[in-house]
């Protein structure tokens, strides 16, 4: 697409050791303020009984909500670390009987009722996991 651009090798290299960086020190999120500095720290936290309705603008959904988007930074930003490295697959196809059969939650139907945010997780994982990389 027109956002794209051509990255020399140096690029490249720079940008992965970049989120190589930012992947070592991804344990501590600090946000500054002009009065006053705050810092977010990563928390084990049980997505599997929390759901949308528990995220801010949920009262007391902060907490939650800023884990919750830590967790998919995680993911993104891991996605982003394999798109540029060349040792990765650029595919890892499986027909689609395949994913069926052999993925333990993998489910094509749309349910009735909500999901959970770890299956939110699982399913992001997933997609990215089973995507083409074009990086």
């Amino acid at each position: 697409g027109f956002l794209q651009r051509t990255n020399s090798l140096e690029d490249k290299g720079r940008i992965v050791s970049s989120l190589k960086e930012r992947q070592s020190s991804k344990s501590l999120l600090a946000c500054e303020n002009s009065e006053k500095e705050s810092r977010f720290r990563r928390t084990e936290t049980d997505f599997s009984n929390l759901y949308a309705r528990d995220l801010l603008p949920a009262k007391n959904g902060e907490e939650q909500t800023m884990q919750f988007l830590l967790e998919v930074v995680d993911i993104l930003l891991n996605y982003v670390r394999k798109t540029f490295d060349r040792s990765t697959k650029v595919l890892d196809f499986h027909h689609p009987h395949q994913l069926l059969e052999g993925m333990e939650g993998f489910n094509l139907e749309l349910s009735d009722n909500p999901e959970s945010l770890e299956q939110i997780l699982v399913d992001c994982r997933d997609t990215l996991k089973y995507g083409v990389r074009t990086g």
